[in-house]
């Protein structure tokens, strides 16, 4: 009878113990589908948001270096791909911090995983491993990290870029009403000789009846 309580009890608990090391794998196995899925927004984000800039940025070249370009229209234009642009980097940068959130997660369930191994030297070489492929993860987020900021950089060129835009169509919209005051001055002084022709004629009118 002891014996078969022996055997229960050390049955019960390779269950558990097997039970909890099949919940860990699972559970190592979804933080590694959460890190695949960040990382494929992020590189769809990158993508579009790359591709996007670089268009902006060459349309509004060919449209200022054309002869007499509308810059009031540029600038519009500009403005609505500028705030494609930030849309997509600020979602850019929520992929990256999803992605280090993932990874961070991903790396402690996968340490655990590792650390339930029962062969002490296996464990070891096993959290080594560990260990090295998150160092070389860290060198490659870091140098994501770097990228983005150069981005950020450019970006704020592009909204200074922007406001100089905006800048040359005030300016511009200036030289045009210069140009309406000047017409509208000629105007002026037709109309003014006009009617000092029209005065000096009612006076011969009157001189002459006098």
């Amino acid at each position: 009878m002891k014996n078969i309580v022996s055997y229960l009890f050390l049955l019960s608990i390779a269950v558990m113990l097997f039970s909890c090391k099949t919940r860990t794998t699972n559970s190592a196995l979804k933080k590694g589908e959460v890190l695949k899925t960040n990382l494929e927004s992020f590189e769809k984000n990158r993508v579009k948001l790359s591709t996007n800039l670089v268009e902006s940025l060459e349309e509004a070249k060919t449209s200022l270096t054309q002869e007499n370009p509308d810059i009031p229209e540029v600038s519009k234009d500009f403005e609505k791909e500028w705030r494609s642009i930030m849309s997509r980097y600020n979602k850019l940068k929520s992929d990256f911090d999803a992605v280090g959130k993932s990874s961070q997660e991903y790396f402690g369930q996968l340490n655990e995983l590792s650390g339930s191994i029962n062969n002490t030297e296996l464990r070891d070489s096993e959290l080594q491993k560990n260990k090295e492929l998150e160092a070389r993860w860290q060198k490659t987020y870091q140098r994501a990290g770097a990228s983005i900021e150069k981005i950020t950089t450019v970006l704020e060129s592009g909204n200074d870029f922007h406001m100089v835009l905006v800048a040359s169509s005030i300016r511009q919209k200036l030289e045009q009403n210069v140009a309406e005051l000047n017409n509208m001055a000629e105007q002026a002084k037709v109309l003014l000789a006009d009617l000092e022709v029209f005065t000096q004629a009612g006076r011969d009118l009157v001189e002459g009846e006098g």
